[in-house]
C-alpha cells in the first residue's frame, strides 16, 4: 500500500471522531450565532473517503506525496462547518463570534487580496471554497469578468472550556469553517463540482462564460441581500409594534447603535436572545422601551456586552424582573449557559450551591433597591452601577476600600446573572452575599436611614 492508501485508511478508521468534532463545532456556532442575532444556516460534515482518496490522487499527480505526515499536514479540512449567512452585510459580525466561539488557528479570505476582475480561470488569482487551482487545460478559457468566489475560511481548534466531560480528545481536532452568503454557497457548490470533478471531460469556454454570468448574478443578489436587510433595519427601529423575534432586536440595536458612531464589529451585542425573552415576558420589546437606555451604555462592549448592559440597566433591583431575567436564561440558546434556574425563588430551593447563589442574589436586589431609593428616581432607568458606585463614594456613605471591594463583588454578580457563574463556590458567594447586606446597612446607617 501506498502512503495514500495508509492515510485514507486510517481516516477510515476515525471518521466517527472528524464527524463528531464537525458536529460539536457546527452546534457550538449554531447557538452563539443564533443567540447573537445573526441569521444563518450552519451545517457539518466529516469529508467523504471516496472524495478525500480522489482529492489526494489528484494533487499527488501534481506534488507526490512521501509520507503520511506530509499528508496530514496538506488536508485541514477532514472536518468542516459550513456558516451560510442571509445577510453578507453580517460578515464581520459573525467572524467575531467564530474568533469568541473557537480557537481560530489560521484565517483565509477569498478572493484574495489585490485585483481579481478580469483574471482568467486557470490563473493564480482563481480559487475554489477549498483553495484549490482549477485543472489547466490546452484551449482557451473564458476570461472572468466577477470576481468569483467570496467568503472568508477559518481552521480553528474547539476550547476546552467548551469541552463536557469526556471530550478532551475533540481538543485536538481541526475544524475547517467556511463563511458565505446563502446564495455564494450555493454557486460556489455548482461551480466546484463542474470545474474541479468534471465526470465527462473539461468544459467548455461558454460553459465558463455561464458559470462567470451566475456569479455575476449572486452577486446582485447579495447586493439585493445588503438592502433588505437595510429595509428591515428601517422597519424596526421606527415601529411601535413589537419585536417579533430576537433577530429583529438584534437588528434594531446594531441600527440605532451605528447611529451613534458605535462599531459594532470590533464590539458584540452578546445574548440577544435572553433579552428579547426577558423584554417579551414584561410586554417591553418594543423600540420605545429600548432606545432611552441606549444613552447610558458604557462604551466597555467587549468587556460588558450590549443585551447584558441594558438588562441590567432594566432590572434596577426589582426582584419580579430580576426573576423573569432568570428565566429567559435558563432558556439560552448560548453554548456557554449551562444554567436551568428559572427564578430567585428557585435558586434559594435544595442544593448548598443553589442556595448560596440565591442567597447572593437576594442580597444584590437589596442593594440595588437601596441605590434606586438614594437615586430618589421613580424611574427604572438609573445611571449605570459603576456611575453610582462612584456617587456613594463621593457622598462618602461608603470608603474607598468598600469601593474597590463592591466593584469585584459586581464582577461575581455579572457572571451570576449572564449565566457564566454556576461554578463559583458557594462560599465566595456567601461570603459575598453577607457583605453586601452589611455594606447596605452601613450606606443607610451613613444616609440616616437606618
Amino acid at each position: 500500500m501506498g502512503v495514500i492508501d495508509d492515510f485514507v485508511s486510517e481516516y477510515e478508521r476515525q471518521f466517527d471522531f472528524w464527524d463528531a468534532s464537525a458536529r460539536m463545532a457546527r452546534g457550538l456556532l449554531e447557538s452563539a450565532l443564533a443567540s447573537s442575532g445573526l441569521r444563518a444556516i450552519v451545517t457539518s460534515r466529516a469529508k467523504s473517503v471516496d472524495r478525500l482518496a480522489d482529492k489526494l490522487h489528484a494533487r499527488s499527480r501534481k506534488k507526490p506525496y512521501t509520507s503520511v505526515t506530509q499528508i496530514r499536514r496538506d488536508i485541514a479540512d477532514l472536518a468542516g462547518v459550513r456558516v451560510a449567512l442571509y445577510f453578507p452585510g453580517q460578515m464581520n459580525e459573525a467572524e467575531r463570534v467564530i474568533r469568541s466561539t473557537l480557537d481560530v488557528q489560521q484565517d483565509k479570505r477569498f478572493p484574495p487580496d489585490g485585483p481579481s476582475v478580469g483574471s482568467g480561470v486557470g490563473t493564480p488569482e482563481t480559487v475554489t471554497a477549498t483553495g484549490e487551482q482549477p485543472p489547466s487545460s490546452g484551449t482557451s478559457v473564458h476570461r472572468q469578468r466577477f470576481s468569483g468566489y467570496g467568503a472568508r475560511h477559518f481552521r480553528a481548534l474547539i476550547p476546552d472550556s467548551r469541552l463536557g466531560p469526556g471530550e478532551d480528545r475533540y481538543a485536538s481536532a481541526l475544524v475547517e469553517v467556511q463563511v458565505a452568503s446563502v446564495l455564494m454557497h450555493a454557486w460556489s457548490e455548482v461551480e466546484h463540482d463542474l470545474v474541479y470533478k468534471p465526470l465527462e471531460g473539461e468544459l467548455s469556454s461558454s460553459e465558463y462564460a455561464l458559470l462567470d454570468q451566475l456569479n455575476g448574478l449572486v452577486l446582485a443578489g447579495e447586493i439585493a441581500l445588503e438592502q433588505l436587510q437595510k429595509a428591515g433595519d428601517a422597519r424596526v427601529t421606527v415601529a411601535e409594534t413589537p419585536f417579533r423575534n430576537h433577530y429583529e432586536l438584534a437588528e434594531f440595536l446594531r441600527s440605532r447603535l451605528s447611529a451613534r458612531d458605535v462599531d459594532l464589529t470590533d464590539a458584540t451585542l452578546g445574548q440577544v436572545d435572553v433579552l428579547f425573552d426577558y423584554l417579551a415576558e414584561q410586554h417591553s420589546a418594543t423600540a420605545s422601551s429600548v432606545e432611552p437606555y441606549l444613552d447610558l451604555l458604557e462604551r466597555d462592549f467587549e468587556r460588558r456586552p450590549v443585551a447584558a448592559q441594558l438588562a441590567d440597566l432594566m432590572l434596577s433591583g426589582n426582584e419580579s424582573r430580576y426573576n423573569a431575567y432568570l428565566r429567559a436564561m435558563s432558556t439560552s440558546r448560548h453554548p456557554s449557559n449551562r444554567r436551568r434556574t428559572t427564578t430567585v425563588a428557585s435558586l434559594k430551593a435544595d442544593a448548598p450551591q443553589a442556595l448560596a447563589l440565591g442567597e447572593f442574589v437576594a442580597a444584590w436586589v437589596l442593594l440595588e433597591t437601596l441605590l434606586k431609593d438614594l437615586a430618589q428616581s421613580d424611574e427604572a432607568r438609573l445611571p449605570p452601577l459603576p456611575v453610582l458606585f462612584r456617587q456613594l463614594v463621593a457622598r462618602e456613605l461608603i470608603t474607598p476600600e468598600q469601593y474597590t471591594e463592591l466593584n469585584m463583588i459586581r464582577e461575581l454578580r455579572n457572571r451570576v446573572i449572564h449565566g457564566k457563574g454556576a461554578d463559583a463556590p458557594s462560599e465566595r458567594l456567601s461570603e459575598a452575599a453577607a457583605w453586601l447586606r452589611d455594606l447596605t446597612r452601613t450606606i443607610e446607617r451613613n444616609a440616616g436611614r437606618g
